[in-house]
Parts: C-alpha cells; structure tokens; sequence
C-alpha cells in the first residue's frame, strides 16, 4: 500500500507522465475500445485553470516501487464559502485496486474539501464498473445518469446534411468562434441560463453565468490550444432562441467533444434543437478538417435531446452514474 496521500503543488513532466499511465491504464479497462484523451490533453486539463474556477489540489500516488498507483483531482466551483460545491476526479490503477488505495485516497481528499468550506461533493462512476460500487457504499447518493455517445463524421445519415436547410419561419442561424459577439451576450447568457442543472456538466455546475464567466470559458479552452465552436437560432424579435457548442481539439486528436445545446424555455417545441446541431456537423469539416468523430454526454432524463442525437447518428458508448456527498460544513 502506498504511503499517506501528500498533495502535488507543482506537477512536473515526469509527474504528468505517470499521472496519465494511471489515466489511461484505468481508462483501458474501464471503458475497454474507446479512444484515450492524448498526454497533451492531460497535461494542459492539469495545468491550465481559470480565475473562478481554481483546482484545490492534486494528489498522485506512487507505490513503494515508485509506480504511479492512484491520483485525485479536487476542483472548486465559484466561491470558496462555506457551503460551496467541489467536484472529485479519482482514478486507482487497475492493478492496485481493492487494497485500500481508494478508501485512503477518498477520506484525504473529503477533508480537504471539507476544509475548504465545501458543503458538498460530486464524483462520477462508469456503471456497471468498481468504481459505481465503491461510492454508493461510502455515503455517496446517485442524483444522475449519464449515457455517452459517439458519431463518427462518415456515418452522419444522408438527410442529416438537409437539414439545415429546412426553413424554420422566424428564425434565423448564426455561428461563432470564442466569445459569443458582444451584439449577442445577452441572449447567450439567457440560453446558458436555460440548461438543466445535470446537463451543465461538471466544470459548469453551481456557477453563476454572467459575462466575465462566458468569457473566462472561451479563453480557458484557447489557453489549453482548443477552439469552442458555437452555432445559434435568432429569433427575428426574441434575439437568441438556442444555441449549441463544440469543442475542437488542439492536440492533434481527431475527436471533438459536444458541449452544451440548449433551447430558451419560450421558443421550445419548434425542433430547434435537431436544426442547430445538423448545421453544427455541417460545419465542422471546414472549420477542423481532420476531424474523424464527435462525442457527447446526455442525461438519460433528457429523453428529448437523445431523441435528437439518436436521429442524428450519435450511438452509446458506455453510461455513467453521477454522485453527491453531503459534508458537515466547518463552522
């Protein structure tokens, strides 16, 4: 068993390394023929933050031959006040896994957070895995399930690419790079405002949207060499009706993944939705053209934007179950 978990101030090259031989070791048996996020793109989700969004700590775990067994990752959510909200990263190596690792890697990791003034904690398990099993018997309760997707860009369905012209009277689409334009901040923010908590995802959970935290996303995805890509419905009265994002990668891996798609509660029903993300993968060809494939995450309550992606020809990949701890909040 390794020794007590110590935290990692200042990750360096050989650290990273062996952070990701735990990434991708777990990775592969988890999640057995799916593609493994590139070193690069570890490396800078581990060393490029933002200003609101500051990582607590780190911890890596090395055994008594040095080998990288486990590590953690705690990243605050706006505030640091009593009673703010914290997201867990923790991967064990599979070939150290039921020996007390987790356990001891886990009550480090919540007294820090519970340190920090955080009232509660969020982790997320692939189902069916070790890991599922492992939170729901130490206090964690499932609050969401999660089914993730793929589509690769040759199997996109022939009338897909129709779509787009479809006429949908009174509306209008537009797209961007970045930074929504000032001309439209407003109404970008009500369609942020629009999205169900679970559909957020983590980095985007209990944060309060304004302008500064819009911008800040844009500019954390061009610090880590990344590009966000957003397609919008305008109303002809009623500025932004929705809106979808993509992420192109910049380390040279041929997969973007699919951020949010939300729709203002008002302009609802009129299959914006399926319209705004055809004209998505329309696009992406010219704006990335080695792109091969995209994926997604859907909350498995949001049976109206599987439907979308379904006709789309996004197919499962694997589903994953996400969790909450409620910690005493210190006084």
């Amino acid at each position: 068993m390794p020794a007590n978990p110590s935290p990692l101030t200042a990750p360096t090259a050989e650290d990273i390394r062996a952070w990701y031989r735990v990434q991708s070791a777990a990775l592969a048996h988890d999640r057995p023929g799916e593609p493994v996020p590139s070193q690069a793109a570890v490396r800078a989700g581990l060393t490029t933050t933002g200003p609101r969004r500051r990582r607590l700590v780190l911890w890596l775990l090395r055994g008594s031959g040095d080998e990288p067994v486990a590590t953690a990752l705690l990243r605050l959510h706006g505030a640091t006040a009593a009673g703010g909200h914290a997201d867990i990263q923790m991967t064990v190596h599979p070939a150290h896994r039921r020996l007390g690792t987790g356990s001891r890697l886990l009550a480090t990791v919540t007294e820090a957070a519970t340190a920090a003034g955080c009232g509660t904690l969020t982790a997320e398990a692939v189902a069916g895995t070790p890991g599922e099993g492992f939170l729901a018997t130490r206090d964690f309760v499932p609050f969401a399930r999660m089914t993730w997707q793929r589509l690769p860009l040759d199997d996109i369905p022939a009338p897909v690419g129709k779509l787009p012209d479809v006429p949908h009277p009174g509306y209008r689409l537009t797209g961007w790079e970045g930074a929504a334009p000032e001309t439209l901040a407003d109404g970008f923010l009500d369609a942020l405002r629009a999205l169900p908590a679970p559909a957020a995802g983590p980095d985007a959970a209990d944060t309060r949207w304004d302008p500064a935290a819009v911008h800040e996303t844009a500019e954390l995805a061009a610090r880590r060499g990344d590009r966000l890509l957003t397609v919008a419905a305008l109303h002809d009265d009623d500025g932004i009706a929705g809106y979808t994002t993509v992420l192109l990668p910049g380390d040279g891996t041929r997969r973007a993944q699919q951020y949010d798609t939300a729709v203002v509660p008002a302009h609802r029903g009129n299959g914006l939705g399926l319209w705004m993300k055809a004209e998505m993968l329309r696009r992406l060809p010219a704006a990335q053209p080695d792109l091969a494939e995209i994926h997604t995450r859907v909350p498995d309550d949001n049976r109206h934007l599987l439907a979308v992606n379904t006709a789309l020809g996004f197919r499962p990949l694997h589903r994953t179950v996400r969790f909450r701890l409620r910690l005493r909040v210190r006084r």
